[in-house]
C-alpha cells in the first residue's frame, strides 16, 4: 500500500514548523544567556579588577587577570554554554522524530533506521563540540577590557561598552546571539536534510518535492521550483546549473544547501509511484533499483 502523499505533506509541514521553532528559540535562549553573562562581567568580573578612582587601573595583576580570564571562561563553560548545549541536543533530537515520522510509511528497517539515526548523532556530536570549542566570544571580551585596562577606562562607561558587546544595541545582535546565528542557526536545517538524503537513498526514494513555499524574501532559484516535484538527477545537475544565483553558498550542495544561506526549504522524498500519481510525465530516476 502506497503512503497517502496528504499525509506525507502534513508531516512534511510539522516538521518545517518544528525546525523554525528550533531556530526560534535559539534566538531566544542565547539572548538569555546573554543576559546572566552580562550581569556576571558587570557585577563579578569587574568588581574583581584593581580599581581606582572608578578606573579599572593599568596594572601587571589586572593584565594577568585578563589574560587568563579564568574565571569568565568557567563561567560561559559551566553556565552559558551548559544550557545551550542542552537546547541544541534536544533539537536534534527532535529533528530525528519529525524525521523518522516522516519515513515511517516507507517502511525502514528497524536496522537501517537505527543505523541513520546513530550515524547523525555522530555528526551533531562533532558539530556541537566544534561550536563550544571556540572561544570566539571570550577572546572578544578579553580584547575589549584589555584595551580599557590599558587606557584606564572609567568603570562605568567599560561596563556600558561591555554591556553594548554583550547584549547587542540597536539592529547589532549581541555577542552569543551573533556567534550563534552565524554558525548554528543553518544548522538544525542542514541537519535535517542530511538524514532526508540518507534516508531517501536507502528506501530507494528517488524524486522529491520542493517544499517550502514562497514569501517576499524568496530568492529567484527556489521560487522557480517551490511546489514542483523533480527527479534524483535533476535535483544533483543544479550543483553545477546554473553556476550561481543570489544567496549560493560557496560549493554549495544542493541536497543540503538547497538555494544557500538561511533557505527555508525541503527536499520531500517520495517513491516512483507516488511520484508518477503526482506528474504522469515524470522521467523515472536512473537511480531507481529497479
Amino acid at each position: 500500500m502506497l503512503p497517502n502523499i496528504t499525509d506525507l505533506k502534513k508531516i512534511a509541514r510539522g516538521r518545517s514548523s518544528f525546525l523554525r521553532a528550533a531556530e526560534a528559540g535559539l534566538m531566544a535562549k542565547t539572548r538569555t544567556q546573554e543576559r546572566k553573562l552580562n550581569s556576571y562581567v558587570l557585577r563579578t568580573f569587574i568588581p574583581s579588577l584593581q580599581i581606582r578612582n572608578n578606573r579599572v587601573i593599568n596594572s601587571a595583576a589586572n593584565l594577568k587577570k585578563i589574560n587568563k580570564a579564568s574565571g569568565l571562561k568557567r563561567f560561559i563553560k559551566e553556565v552559558v554554554n551548559f544550557a545551550l548545549f542542552e537546547y541544541y541536543e534536544k533539537q536534534f533530537e527532535g529533528v530525528n522524530k519529525h524525521s523518522s515520522r516522516y519515513y515511517g510509511p516507507f517502511e525502514p528497517t528497524p536496522a537501517a533506521q537505527s543505523r541513520i539515526i546513530g550515524r547523525g548523532q555522530t555528526i551533531t556530536n562533532g558539530f556541537v563540540d566544534e561550536l563550544f570549542d571556540n572561544n570566539e566570544v571570550v577572546r572578544g571580551l578579553q580584547q575589549t577590557i584589555r584595551n580599557n585596562i590599558i587606557t584606564e577606562t572609567r568603570t562605568t562607561d567599560l561596563s556600558a561598552l561591555l554591556t553594548d558587546q554583550i547584549k547587542g544595541k540597536g539592529d547589532k545582535l549581541g555577542g552569543l546571539t551573533s556567534y550563534h546565528y552565524k554558525n548554528g542557526y543553518d544548522e538544525f536545517q542542514g541537519y535535517s536534510r542530511s538524514l532526508d538524503e540518507q534516508f531517501s537513498k536507502e528506501l530507494n526514494l528517488n524524486y522529491a518535492y520542493y517544499a517550502g513555499g514562497q514569501i517576499k524574501t524568496t530568492r529567484v532559484f527556489c521560487s522557480e521550483r517551490s511546489g514542483n516535484i523533480y527527479n534524483r538527477e535533476t535535483i544533483l545537475s543544479w550543483n553545477h546549473t546554473p553556476a550561481d544565483w543570489q544567496g549560493r553558498k560557496e560549493n554549495n550542495n544542493i541536497l543540503i544547501d538547497m538555494g544557500g544561506w538561511n533557505c527555508r526549504h525541503d527536499f520531500d522524498w517520495v517513491s516512483w509511484p507516488l511520484a508518477r500519481r503526482v506528474d504522469p510525465n515524470m522521467e523515472r530516476s536512473k537511480f531507481d533499483k529497479i
